[in-house]
């Protein structure tokens, strides 16, 4: 700056300053623009806090409702059938009756699993489930708590695993005693797990909201993500139960879960008749996910006008800030594409299902393969595996849960497929192909008795089968291309017709064309 326009700026003694004036209220308006934010975000996210408790424990209130009902239910059902036990007698008509009666509930109440009635020793003489006439339920704990005691009030059990159907159930159980106290047996309903579970999971609390229901001592009844472990976790230490056994029925609190490690906002309540509890909680970072992009937002606007309080007049640089902005963006267009493209690669490469190599993909891979073969005059190897008796597993079981045992199946065929150049895909349905280079006949048929054998031994449950389990049949096929085969369809046709024989002689097998694998684990010549 010349002595000229120096001298604008000499201001006689005691005026007051432009420059400071001007950066202090820079700052002053940047300063209230920052606070404000501040606050009004701290404001918005108490308020989405209360907005996600408040729905929990609407949500939990509910469910207690429901889960109370139940109880309610086989509460007064047992409690009739051990009147009518005690007024009918042990006589071979009072136990038709009520037999009959029980039978009677369970079909028109959805929400019991099964009704039983045992003897001081433990023998069922009345059961809806015909399998269980014959056992014992002496061994246990709720049998055992009644043996011990003579109250006439309902015990709600740790969940266990009936001995029928192995399935997970809650006991709901009363003991039947004389009028002088002596223990008679036990009078049981059961409620399946797997209803609350599933009524559970439908509710829309993302991937890891949860419901529990628990009793107040801390045992876990049912949860909407659970194992076999989950049932033998207490969570009496947990701050929320500690709230509710010290008069706070209900209410909510936010803590990191035992079973499984997961920060949550909890709403809870619990029964005033039941010692029985249901608490609803959603993942904090999933309950303050609107909140953080409303913050992100605003703080976005208030660092905006901050920075237009601070750049204002300086367009050529504003100009330069959106000349930057649209090379972002551009580049961000570029990147998108890219991924797109790469996204679409991919697909047009996968089975959608089982996320093995689809059908397009294998024709171009075995073509390649059988040229690459003949030219190096190297063996290639060619397997077919049909799942046995498919059709009847979607027929019993549903497809959902076939589509899940495809894909059970197929992890383990890619488990037993790990050399470089192996290609495991899906052929069509429910058959798979694997390609083999460079392997031969005796190592393919080692390796496909492996696939077959890791199938089996997932023990995925089919009753339609032969075998009662999914198991696979397998065609294999191997030679050196150019002298064994003209053409890879050769190779395909020929592992069929493996795969054809091995269906014919009973499944759950693997032939090799040309030869065939016995039970023994002998090798000998196919037909």
């Amino acid at each position: 700056m010349d002595d000229s326009g120096r001298r604008q700026f000499d201001l006689p003694s005691g005026a007051s300053n432009p420059r400071g004036l001007l950066i202090a209220a820079v700052i002053f308006v940047c300063g209230v623009l920052l606070l404000s934010t501040a606050l009004h975000v701290r404001w918005d996210k108490s308020q989405a806090m209360s907005k996600n408790t408040e729905a929990m424990q609407t949500l939990a209130a509910a469910l207690n409702s429901q889960a109370e009902s139940t109880i309610r239910v086989a509460d007064t059902l047992l409690t009739a059938l051990i009147s009518m036990h005690r007024s009918g007698g042990h006589g071979e008509a009072g136990l038709r009756e009520l037999n009959q009666m029980a039978k009677t509930q369970i079909s028109e109440l959805g929400e019991l699993d099964g009704l039983y009635m045992s003897d001081a020793s433990g023998q069922y003489f009345l059961a809806t489930n015909a399998r269980a006439q014959q056992l014992n339920n002496s061994d246990r704990h709720y049998f055992q708590h009644h043996q011990k005691g003579s109250g006439s009030e309902l015990y709600i059990g740790q969940p266990i695993r009936g001995k029928t159907t192995g399935q997970w159930v809650i006991t709901l159980s009363k003991g039947i005693y004389e009028d002088d106290g002596t223990f008679q047996g036990v009078a049981l309903a059961t409620l399946s797990v797997e209803r609350f579970r599933t009524l559970y999971r439908s509710l829309p609390l993302g991937e890891q909201g949860i419901v529990v229901l628990a009793k107040r001592d801390g045992t876990i009844l049912a949860r909407s993500q659970s194992d076999a472990q989950t049932y033998l976790t207490n969570i009496s230490q947990s701050p929320m139960l500690q709230a509710i056994n010290q008069g706070t029925p209900r209410g909510a609190v936010t803590l990191t879960a035992i079973v499984d490690g997961v920060r949550r906002v909890y709403g809870f309540d619990a029964s005033l008749k039941y010692p029985v509890l249901v608490a609803v909680a959603a993942p904090e970072e999933q309950a303050l996910a609107a909140w953080r992009q409303r913050a992100w937002t605003m703080w976005s606007f208030a660092l905006v006008a901050v920075l237009g309080v601070g750049i204002m007049g300086l367009l050529v640089l504003r100009a330069l800030g959106r000349q930057s902005a649209m090379a972002v963006e551009l580049q961000a267009a570029h990147q998108s594409l890219a991924t797109a493209n790469s996204t679409l690669k991919t697909l047009a490469a996968e089975d959608g299902l089982t996320g093995l190599a689809n059908r397009r993909h294998l024709d171009a891979y075995l073509a390649s393969a059988f040229l690459r073969a003949r030219r190096e005059e190297t063996s290639l190897a060619f397997a077919l595996v049909d799942v046995d008796f498919f059709k009847g597993y979607n027929d019993a079981y549903g497809h959902p849960r076939g589509d899940q045992a495809l894909i059970e199946v197929c992890k383990a065929m890619r488990a037993q497929t790990r050399r470089e150049g192996d290609l495991v895909a899906r052929y069509g349905g429910e058959e798979m192909a694997i390609v083999l280079p460079e392997m031969s006949a005796e190592h393919a048929l080692g390796m496909a008795e492996q696939v077959r054998e890791a199938v089996q031994r997932l023990g995925i449950e089919h009753r339609q089968s032969a075998y009662d389990q999914v198991t696979v049949s397998i065609g294999v096929v191997a030679g050196v291309p150019g002298k064994d085969f003209t053409t890879f369809e050769d190779m395909v046709a020929a592992a069929d017709r493996a795969l054809y024989a091995a269906k014919g002689q009973g499944r759950n097998r693997v032939l090799l064309a040309g030869r065939q694998h016995s039970d023994t684990g002998q090798l000998a010549e196919m037909p």
